[in-house]
């Protein structure tokens, strides 16, 4: 990631919302990694909805920056949720529900909000790269809720969406055209 990338991520804008297309998992892991690394030494609180894939990876590399994870999310300030599980309870059939949207997301955002000193909270966010292959209306609905919560809560978001073996032309200018930000590794 070149310095301005890594800039985003250490210090996003409050209402920041930024996208990481990626082909690398590795790569996407120290992104993740240091985006919530930040806000956590910066005592804001974050919401990580990763994919189960990504659970052990991301948090193995927070705790090898000695991060006691377990006291965080205790207290609060760190919340961890498989993308896999929160995804259903927000849709209703083919499209995300709003209401029940921001009720879910609001709450884990005051939650979040009280435990972290900063008055700050930054989320990262899979449910997009779950959907965007296989039903494209609901991750750009998604996509379009998440700006109405950011624009609510003044929070940060970071997406990322698994390209997999394709390339960065493949990902829809209608999803990159709804972030702030794309921080798409150069090839």
């Amino acid at each position: 990631m070149n310095a301005k990338g890594a800039a985003i991520l250490v210090n996003p804008h409050p209402r920041g919302h930024v996208v990481y297309p990626y082909t690398d998992e590795n790569l996407v892991g120290q992104a993740v990694c240091l985006y919530a690394s930040a806000g956590l030494r910066n005592g804001e609180g974050v919401i990580l909805i990763m994919t189960r894939a990504h659970f052990d990876p991301i948090l193995r590399r927070m705790e090898g920056e000695s991060f006691d994870l377990r006291t965080l999310q205790n207290k609060g300030q760190l919340v961890c949720i498989a993308a896999e599980d929160l995804l259903p309870q927000l849709m209703a059939g083919d499209l995300p529900d709003e209401k029940s949207f921001k009720a879910i997301v609001g709450g884990l955002i005051g939650n979040a909000l009280a435990a972290g000193s900063a008055g700050k909270v930054r989320v990262f966010g899979e449910m997009v790269s779950l959907l965007w292959n296989s039903n494209l209306p609901a991750a750009m609905r998604l996509e379009e809720l998440w700006n109405e919560v950011i624009e609510a809560h003044s929070i940060a978001l970071m997406c990322t969406y698994d390209l997999g073996a394709t390339t960065m032309d493949r990902f829809p200018q209608t999803l990159n055209a709804v972030h702030t930000h794309n921080l798409a590794p150069v090839t």
